[in-house]
């Protein structure tokens, strides 16, 4: 029998993320623990700008907000930057990892004259901006959507999952807040502190992603059928 897995990401990548995990033979439940809102950002976007995505959320706002998509990107990983050259981008670099990845990239093919604009939501796990300035570079951060968490638990039944699947410590935080009844579930991470940011909530089994992946997370998933 198929085990059913809670997908508790935003909005539209909730969808996405549900049909890996059903072609990898699992059975999603669709049942988001955060909320996106786009927000205003009021300031035009420099001719000289690269612009950084730390997630498809960031992607997603920055294309609804601006027309351009002529300028160089680097994202976190790669299914950021393959959202990215779905909305028209055309030069785009993947980090592969994690946020701490993105400065030494960079770093690695170094253009003083550029202004790197992190593209982001209000609440960030890193230091992108930061992390460039000291290094020599021109960076800013913009924030182009906010993150908001349900006040409820979402209307599924919890008896029915066995797994739990965290894509971000925000919405593992979310759900150790609601603190319903896990002990008969396990729980999927993307990364340690998402897997930290559970709390004391109690699993059956709790497993982490390897990288920061959705293909990891199935793979960890997988490795413990």
């Amino acid at each position: 029998m198929s085990k059913t897995v809670w997908i508790t990401r935003t909005q539209p990548s909730a969808n996405e993320s549900a049909k890996t995990f059903e072609q990898a033979g699992y059975k999603p439940v669709i049942a988001p623990l955060l909320n996106v809102e786009p927000r205003a950002v009021g300031k035009t976007v420099p001719d000289n700008a690269v612009l950084v995505f730390t997630s498809q959320n960031g992607v997603r706002a920055f294309c609804n907000s601006e027309m351009c998509r002529d300028l160089p990107v680097i994202t976190v990983g790669d299914a950021t930057a393959a959202l990215a050259r779905e909305l028209g981008f055309l030069n785009v670099r993947s980090a592969g990892g994690t946020s701490d990845d993105i400065a030494p990239l960079i770093a690695d093919g170094p253009d003083k004259t550029a202004i790197y604009i992190h593209i982001s939501g209000t609440h960030i796990r890193g230091a992108v901006s930061e992390d460039l300035r000291a290094r020599g570079f021109k960076a800013e951060r913009r924030i182009y959507y906010g993150s908001s968490t349900v006040q409820t638990l979402p209307d599924i039944d919890i008896d029915k999952i066995d797994v739990a699947v965290f894509f971000s410590p925000m919405a593992a935080e979310t759900l150790a807040r609601l603190a319903p009844r896990t002990a008969n579930m396990s729980a999927l991470s993307i990364s340690a502190a998402a897997d930290t940011a559970l709390g004391a909530l109690v699993f059956k089994d709790r497993y982490i992603a390897k990288a920061p992946t959705l293909e990891s997370m199935i793979a960890a998933l997988n490795e413990a059928r």
